[in-house]
């Protein structure tokens, strides 16, 4: 484990690690292993252990694994989450259901205790695993490549040891473990690998685990190399949209410039625009990928894909248009009262603003598209909250005449399908902000000025 930790640089000293045990073999090998080099590398350990609630042994195994740590004097947070009941309503496998709930609640105790890495037990024998099932699944090259090492916080410190090694490891030093007997039956598709498709290739070729994992690492050295590529050209090839300044709404990829590209490197800038925008590739298959690029090669006159998880994908002339299906509906604002001082929300543009009244002697000004400073005495009360009407025009900061909202919607390039999700601040006479882009030049703060209006939009409503 040494070897693996220095071989990719997973550790180095004074790091905070926390650790999942599950009370299996191979998490509990893995906590052993870090409290015996705790000291050589400097390290600072917690332990985390998931109750699932997926089978009636579950609180034993957290009972062991809260005694576990309290035998090495590690720090625990032992949690339970009803796993089943969270499959059911998101329609997941119980491995997906788990896996999400488990790396949700990992990066929430990570960040409240301020772990820099996140230890996970994954060892060879789960990568072969992982492999044959993408490969039963019709996964690409980047599913092919298997768990990486190390992603982020997340290390895999067993992952170049196999499972016979781990075992044998536990026996020489006498550690005791929890056993998980639905891992031995076949009712799920990485028991059916492990216990029967394995063996069955290994009578073909010995060696049969050896030649997966040599091939996945070709794979992901290759992949690399490729995502580097296919990074180079997105970012030559795509605008991101935004439906308010700093929040991505879109992604847009001119169809000419990907036709240019070499089919492996549109599939990847394609993921990437995705993967921008959605999130997570977490449901986009192969096929989603060649309809998109069926429209891309012109064999398409238009297109309106919905992707999984509320996504869409839609041709707009030569542009491929990556977004949130519901930034494609016309969102119902009512005219909303700003709260002065105070926090006013708008739910249906899934934001916030804050208002409050500062003194203009000692409030610094800075410019920034969420804020907004406005003299108090050039307003005239209520302020509303809305959206846009036919027919509105405002006085840009720095501008003598007025200008119509929608000729300044196209000088500011907001795409067609944006333009009515922007909010409008209201004054009694005229428009005071085109929130996110332009205060009106008659409420500006000036030498004057002795009370300020500062408001401050939140997009994390």
């Amino acid at each position: 484990m040494l070897a693996t930790i220095e071989k990719y640089n997973m550790l180095k000293k004074g790091d905070k690690v926390l650790v999942s045990v599950s009370g299996g073999p191979d998490s509990v090998a893995l906590l052993h292993i870090l409290a015996a080099l705790r000291d050589e590398l400097g390290l600072k350990l917690h332990v985390f252990h998931l109750n699932h609630m997926m089978r009636k042994e579950s609180e034993e195994d957290a009972l062991f694994v809260r005694e576990l740590a309290e035998r090495f004097d590690f720090p625990s947070t032992i949690l339970s989450f009803d796993v089943p009941a969270y499959m059911r309503e998101e329609h997941l496998s119980p491995e997906e259901a788990a896996r999400e709930v488990r790396y949700g609640l990992l990066e929430k105790v990570g960040q409240e205790i301020k772990a820099n890495r996140i230890a996970l037990g994954h060892h060879a024998d789960d990568q072969v695993e992982t492999f044959l099932m993408r490969l039963l699944r019709g996964s690409g090259p980047e599913g092919l490549r298997g768990m990486p090492p190390v992603r982020g916080k997340y290390i895999r410190l067993l992952i170049e040891s196999t499972r016979g090694q781990i075992r044998e490891y536990c026996g020489e030093k006498g550690i005791e473990f929890r056993l998980d007997i639905s891992n031995l039956g076949i009712s799920y598709l990485r028991n059916k690998v492990r216990h029967q498709l394995i063996p069955a290739l290994e009578r073909y070729n010995p060696n049969f685990k050896g030649v997966i994992l040599k091939t996945m690492e070709i794979l992901s050295e290759e992949q690399d190399l490729l995502d580097e590529l296919a990074e180079e050209k997105f970012n030559e090839v795509a605008v991101i949209e935004e439906d308010f300044p700093r929040r991505v709404s879109g992604v847009k990829l001119s169809c000419k410039a990907i036709q240019k590209l070499p089919l492996a490197i549109q599939r990847r800038v394609l993921r990437r625009g995705i993967q921008l925008v959605k999130g997570n590739l977490r449901g986009i298959e192969f096929k989603h990928l060649e309809e998109i690029l069926g429209y891309v090669s012109g064999k398409l006159p238009h297109l309106q894909m919905d992707l999984p998880g509320g996504f869409v994908t839609l041709s707009e002339y030569d542009t491929l248009i990556i977004t949130f299906k519901e930034r494609l509906e016309t969102p119902k604002v009512p005219r909303i009262l700003l709260n002065i001082p105070g926090i006013t929300d708008i739910p249906s543009l899934g934001i916030r603003i804050r208002a409050e009244f500062k003194d203009a002697k000692s409030e610094r000004i800075l410019k920034e598209d969420k804020k907004a400073y406005l003299d108090a005495d050039k307003l005239k009360l209520p302020l509303i909250l809305r959206t846009r009407v036919p027919g509105d025009s405002f006085r840009p900061l720095g501008m003598e005449g007025e200008k119509k909202l929608q000729d300044f919607f196209v000088d500011e390039k907001v795409p067609r399908r944006l333009r009515d999700r922007i909010p409008i601040l209201q004054g009694k006479d005229h428009i005071l902000w085109v929130i996110g882009y332009r205060i009106d030049d008659r409420a500006k703060v000036d030498r004057g000025t002795k009370t300020i209006l500062k408001l401050e939009v939140e997009t994390d409503l």
